[in-house]
C-alpha cells in the first residue's frame, strides 16, 4: 500500500559534519542547484560522529514537528564509499532518506514506513556526474533529497520495496527484576545526559529513582526545583529521561558520555 506522502519542498538535515569546513554548505548548494525553491532546515549537524544511532534518535522524535510532506535526510555514514545501501522510507506523511546502517531503523518502526532500496541504476539517474568516495552526502544524498522534495522522484519510482533493514545500534530499554535499563544517547549543550528511556516506561513505577555512575538521583519536574549544583532527573521536551545538574554540567561531573548505562527502579527504603 502506497503512503500518502505529498512533498511540500521542505528538507531537514541531520548530520555529524559539524560547522568546520564547507560540508553542510555544499550539500545545501547541491540541493538548491537541483531544486532552487527548496526550504532547508538544519535539525542538527552536531550528531555524535560515526554513531548513526543518535541521528536516528533525533529524527524519530522530531520529524512530527514538521508539516506533512517534509523530506528528512540523515547522513551519519561511517561506511561511506563501501557497498552499504541507500534507503528511502515513506511513513506518516513524511519521507526519510539515509544510509542503511541503522540510522532510520527507529523511525521506520515508529511510523510503519514503506522502505525502498535505491538501485544503482536509479542512483546514477539522480546523483552528481562525479561521485567522491568520501562525500556521498553532497554527491548522492543531496541530489536525491532534492528530487524527492521537488516531486521529480516519487514513491512509485523509488526503487525496490524491502522488508529488512539494518537495525539500530541503540538497544531498546528492557526491564528485569524490577530494574529498567537504558543508555545515555547523547549530551546536550548544557551537559545534560539524554537517555533512551521513554516517559511512558516510567509509569509502571510509583516512586522511581535513576541510578547512573554510582549515584541515585531523584526525579523533579524541572531544573529550578532544586538548588544549583544538585543532580536531578526529569522528563525532557522529548519525553525521555534526562539527568542534569542544576546550573552545572552533569556529563562532566559524573564523567558520563553517550553509551553510559542508566537504570530506573523503585526507591529502596
Amino acid at each position: 500500500m502506497r503512503s500518502d506522502f505529498q512533498a511540500n519542498g521542505i528538507i531537514t538535515l541531520t548530520t555529524d559534519f559539524g560547522h568546520r569546513g564547507p560540508f553542510v554548505g555544499t550539500m545545501k548548494g547541491v540541493i538548491h542547484s537541483r531544486f532552487l525553491d527548496a526550504r532547508i532546515v538544519d535539525l542538527t549537524n552536531e550528531a555524535h560522529v560515526h554513531w548513526p544511532a543518535e541521528a536516528g534518535f533525533w529524527i524519530a522524535r522530531c520529524y512530527h514537528y514538521f508539516p506533512s510532506g517534509t523530506v528528512h535526510l540523515g547522513v551519519v555514514d561511517p561506511g561511506v564509499g563501501s557497498d552499504r545501501s541507500l534507503i528511502v522510507a515513506f511513513g506518516d506523511g513524511h519521507v526519510f532518506l539515509g544510509p542503511d546502517n541503522g540510522l532510520l531503523a527507529e523511525v521506520v518502526e515508529k511510523t510503519g514506513a514503506n522502505v525502498y532500496l535505491m538501485t544503482e541504476d536509479l542512483l546514477k539517474k539522480y546523483q552528481l556526474s562525479t561521485v567522491s568516495d568520501t562525500f556521498h552526502g553532497r554527491d548522492v544524498f543531496a541530489p536525491v533529497a532534492a528530487a524527492l522534495a521537488s516531486r521529480v522522484l516519487t514513491e512509485v519510482n523509488c526503487g525496490l520495496l524491502i522488508d529488512n533493514i539494518v537495525p539500530s545500534l541503540l538497544e531498546y530499554p528492557e526491564i528485569r527484576g524490577g530494574v529498567l535499563s537504558g543508555v545515555v544517547v547523547t549530551t546536550d549543550h548544557f551537559g545534560n545526559l539524554i537517555t533512551n528511556i521513554e516517559k511512558s516506561e516510567i509509569q509502571k513505577f510509583s516512586d522511581p529513582v535513576v541510578s547512573i555512575g554510582g549515584h541515585e538521583i531523584n526525579f523533579q519536574r524541572t531544573y529550578s526545583n532544586v538548588k544549583p549544583g544538585t543532580f536531578l532527573a526529569l522528563f525532557n521536551s522529548s519525553n525521555v529521561v534526562e539527568v542534569a545538574c542544576a546550573e552545572q554540567n552533569a556529563s562532566q561531573l559524573l564523567s558520563m558520555q553517550q553509551g553510559a548505562p542508566v537504570q530506573v527502579y523503585e526507591r529502596r527504603v
